[in-house]
């Protein structure tokens, strides 16, 4: 019964888990074709918070914290996304510092805004390869618990 229960579990994990990031990707793709608004940073920096998880408190994660202004329809708006759907923290400070160089604090950005709602908005479109990652995540989760059911 319990490997019945793991197996269901890691099937609707999965599966939801894919249509998510599914649904994610499509809407970071759908970002090309939004409007763009200039903008202006306001502040780029790298921020770290000890690693999250059992036996790495003295580890560190990190993320280009970037956020900027821009004006749509006269309406001032400010958001912090660099993609949709933002990266959050990762384990490389390289990775962060080099985001954070790219957007420098005072610079001209060209900002993607989401017509049907301004403040929803992004300086870089497409799906990263971290939401492609985590599809074929979710459907390894849904896959073992197709498999644990098969052989239950």
């Amino acid at each position: 019964m319990a490997a019945r229960l793991a197996a269901l579990l890691l099937i609707a994990v999965g599966i939801s888990g894919f249509c998510w990031l599914w649904r994610q990707a499509q809407q970071a793709n759908a970002a090309h074709d939004w409007p763009i608004a200039a903008g202006r940073v306001e502040r780029s920096a790298v921020e770290w918070r000890p690693r999250r998880g059992g036996g790495h408190s003295d580890q560190r994660e990190y993320r280009a914290d970037v956020v900027y202004r821009y004006q749509v329809n006269g309406q001032t708006y400010r958001a912090g996304n660099i993609r949709i759907p933002d990266a959050g923290f990762g384990g490389s400070p390289t990775l962060a510092q080099e985001t954070a160089r790219r957007y420098p604090a005072g610079a001209a950005v060209q900002v993607r805004y989401h017509p049907a709602n301004p403040q929803q908005a992004c300086l870089e479109a497409g799906a990263h390869w971290s939401t492609r990652a985590g599809q074929l995540l979710m459907l390894l989760f849904a896959a073992a618990g197709i498999t644990l059911r098969l052989r239950g």
